[in-house]
């Protein structure tokens, strides 16, 4: 009897022991989840950004990342920005790669005019406290100075080249300009386009000023100052030691101040996208011109599509609180439609939004469409007992489990750089692959235990 008993009660704490676990290793996962995703956002955040090489028609935007991921500017004349600069080397290759040291020249814009932009930095937008980062362009100049540019090299202190650093030069009067280190870390940066620092003129270096550099790559910062004379070539700069190569080659204790060398902080963008507030999906009018409302960026140009037996395109702007309106001239056919919006969202890209409604016909009854995300089956649960010489067992039986569908995921298109992307809804965030794995797993060891509780009732 003692045998029998603990032969049915062992499987049963089993079970009990293995869901208990499962249980606790599903919470622990879900928690890790949030905790590598929370991790992911600020690794992709921008760092220290910083404009550069400012002339009449160029400038250069630089930062770096915890990650290596790819970065892109949108800029423009105003907030609705709409173009796209690439990484320097992206521009050569033609592909996007990824990297820690992001450095982006936008060329090909206007002297003496005021430039918005943000920063897309992996799967993010970032600006410098919720308003676009400003640059200002200077005047077309003649005739720059005779000067050497400046070279040198930058090592590790392993005495390795970095696979990514960036230096920053300038003077006391002058503005600052920058390049990437090539793969042998030695550089070359030209000082004959050294404009003052508010780009009106170009800037001769004197034989007496001092000059300094900020060196940064693999995490690691150096500063420099020395004379015009030591520009054509630098002595070796070790990133993570200072010098004063004025008065030694040998490394100092105390940096030079960064001032010098000024930069912004990022903080996440508010991803403002056009909206469609009237009609909602699906919605029911007996008014043929109904009244569509909507939001986007201020003052952002919306165009508008209707489509029923013909089509109808329109074109509205938005008021300074981006707040837009139409009625259509003629009344609308009664039946089935779609209105679609394209407009600018925050990031510059052009976005396309549709809407389905309904027109009846004047004096036509509206009934209120059944939401199609309500169950049509409603499950039950019927237990019937079995009687037999052996213990009594229970028989579950389960009616078809219901069929929910979803209200359809308006399309959105979004154009960037000229290539159109049209997903059919939003996908949740790639999580990491072994949290997947061991979720999957978890869930397997669950079923099992319950099982085998099941099993030894």
């Amino acid at each position: 009897m003692r045998e029998k008993f603990w032969n049915k009660k062992i499987p049963t704490l089993l079970g009990i022991l293995i869901i208990t676990v499962s249980i606790g290793v599903t919470t622990f996962l879900a928690n890790q989840t949030t905790f590598f995703k929370s991790r992911a956002s600020l690794s992709e955040q921008p760092k220290n950004v910083r404009i550069t090489n400012i002339t009449d028609n160029s400038f250069t935007v630089s930062y770096s990342t915890d990650d290596k991921i790819p970065g892109s500017l949108n800029y423009g004349k105003d907030n609705t920005l709409g173009q796209t600069g690439l990484d320097d080397r992206d521009q050569q290759t033609g592909n996007l790669a990824n990297y820690n040291i992001h450095n982006i020249t936008v060329r090909g814009v206007q002297p003496q005019t005021q430039y918005f932009f943000t920063i897309t930095s992996g799967q993010d937008s970032y600006s410098n406290n919720d308003s676009p980062f400003t640059v200002t362009t200077g005047p077309v100049l003649s005739s720059p100075p005779q000067q050497e540019p400046m070279t040198g090299k930058i090592t590790l202190p392993d005495g390795t080249a970095p696979t990514e650093a960036i230096i920053y030069v300038t003077a006391a009067k002058s503005q600052v300009v920058s390049t990437l280190t090539k793969s042998d870390g030695s550089f070359i940066l030209p000082l004959n386009s050294l404009r003052t620092n508010d780009e009106a003129s170009y800037y001769t270096l004197s034989n007496d000023e001092t000059i300094k550099i900020l060196a940064f790559g693999h995490s690691l910062t150096s500063t420099v100052s020395l004379s015009l004379s030591q520009t054509r070539l630098v002595p070796t700069i070790i990133l993570s030691k200072n010098y004063d190569f004025k008065t030694s080659q040998e490394a100092i204790t105390a940096p030079i101040s960064l001032e010098s060398f000024p930069s912004f902080n990022s903080t996440p963008s508010a991803k403002a996208s056009p909206e469609i507030l009237t009609p909602k999906d699906n919605q029911s009018f007996t008014d043929q011109q109904p009244l569509f409302k909507g939001t986007t960026l201020p003052s952002q140009n919306v165009k508008i599509v209707i489509e029923s037996n013909g089509v109808i395109q329109a074109d509205v702007t938005a008021d300074a609180n981006g707040n837009w309106t139409y009625r259509p001239a003629n009344p609308l056919t009664a039946g089935n439609h779609t209105i679609s919006i394209t407009a600018r969202n925050s990031s510059g890209i052009l976005e396309t939004i549709t809407r389905s409604f309904v027109i009846y016909a004047s004096g036509q009854q509206i009934n209120p469409p059944v939401p199609s995300g309500t169950p049509t089956t409603i499950p039950t649960v019927t237990t019937t007992p079995i009687s037999t010489a052996t213990p009594t067992q229970t028989t579950i039986t389960l009616s078809p489990a219901p069929i929910t569908t979803q209200s359809p995921i308006p399309t959105q298109i979004q154009t960037k750089g000229g290539v159109s992307v049209s997903p059919t809804g939003t996908l949740p965030p790639t999580g990491n692959t072994s949290i997947i794995t061991a979720g999957i797993i978890g869930a397997v060891v669950l079923i099992a235990g319950s099982l085998l509780f099941l099993l030894a009732l």
